[in-house]
């Protein structure tokens, strides 16, 4: 459940989709039954300066997006990674 944005230094709460961006974290295990779901959102403000990685060890990072970026930042993100 995503109750604020992911940037720690920010305080907008999660009320609907409307704006920002909405980040899906698959962890993929050794089977489907295993499988889980993570959700990250960065505010509007936010997602136009940062973007949400996800670390080789599976921790979720903050890095500033380029400031030549132009794509619409109101769009789902999804980043799979396995988990070991």
């Amino acid at each position: 459940m995503v109750s604020q944005c992911a940037n720690p230094a920010c305080g907008a709460s999660f009320l609907y989709f409307g704006e920002g961006q909405l980040i899906t974290v698959r962890h993929h295990a050794h089977s489907a039954t295993e499988s889980t779901v993570e959700f990250f959102w960065l505010c509007g403000e936010c997602a136009t300066r940062m973007n949400l990685e996800v670390e080789p060890d599976g921790e979720m990072s903050l890095i500033p997006r380029p400031a030549d970026a132009t794509h619409a930042c109101n769009l789902m993100k999804e980043v799979g990674y396995d988990v070991r």
